[in-house]
């Protein structure tokens, strides 16, 4: 059976890879190739983004399908552990038709059979077609509990990606300023540098806070300067 989606999942206006950074030169080659395979219309690899929480894994899922939408390609984001979303394992029958799949947090049904035989058919089956899968997850493919030797099979042709926390205040401070570019405005490092201190080194957090500036200095038409910032932070 195949079930049609509900709803139609948008994507965060500014994430691509251009707003991605990996501080360790392997990841960033991973990355590198993962995107050279999507812009390969007739590539059949298909990739596991894997770690903890903040380290961009929405993200790079959400830039794949964008990259590829880019290119006059169909695509599909489900965000598995999203709880309102009504989602049964039948809603992935027929995606493999689909060039590329984009599959976050597939923890969320780890070990449910349904769930484990519908993602090895689309695995195998997009295969077949020349089509790609990517998932997400926070712990490595070696630690999973698989019970069928056909959940096996279809997980031994995944390309597995281990993603890493930005942890440089340099390289928080660039990502902030890509991230504030594709909303479409320039972020001073002075100000990057403030926020970092201010708040933490984590990414997503400070995300939200640049969305919050975004929108203060839309409403007062007024540059992202420091004093501005500072401004906006002691009445929010």
């Amino acid at each position: 059976m195949f079930v049609q989606l509900p709803l139609k999942i948008g994507l965060r206006q500014e994430v691509c890879f251009d707003t991605y950074i990996a501080e360790e030169e392997s990841v960033a080659f991973k990355l590198s190739q993962f995107q050279k395979s999507l812009a390969d219309q007739y590539s059949d690899e298909s990739f596991y983004l894997f770690g903890e929480a903040g380290t961009g894994k929405t993200h790079l899922l959400q830039a794949a399908c964008r990259f590829v939408t880019e290119r006059n390609r169909a695509s599909v984001y489900l965000p598995l552990a999203d709880a309102s979303l009504p989602l049964i394992a039948d809603v992935l029958n027929g995606l493999e038709q689909t060039p590329l799949v984009c599959l976050d947090d597939v923890d969320a049904v780890l070990g449910d059979r349904d769930w484990e035989g519908a993602l090895t058919n689309l695995i195998m089956r997009a295969k077949v077609l020349g089509h790609q899968v990517v998932m997400s997850g926070r712990d490595e493919i070696t630690s999973w509990s698989i019970a069928s030797s056909e959940w096996l099979q279809a997980l031994m042709s995944i390309m597995p990606i281990a993603l890493k926390p930005l942890t440089r205040k340099q390289d928080i401070v660039m990502a902030l300023q890509r991230h504030a570019l594709k909303l479409g405005f320039e972020l001073p490092i002075e100000v990057g540098n403030y926020l970092v201190k201010q708040f933490s080194n984590d990414l997503q957090e400070l995300l939200s806070v640049l969305k919050l500036l975004e929108q203060a200095s839309f409403v007062e038409k007024r540059r992202m300067t420091l004093p501005f910032v500072k401004h906006i932070l002691s009445i929010t």
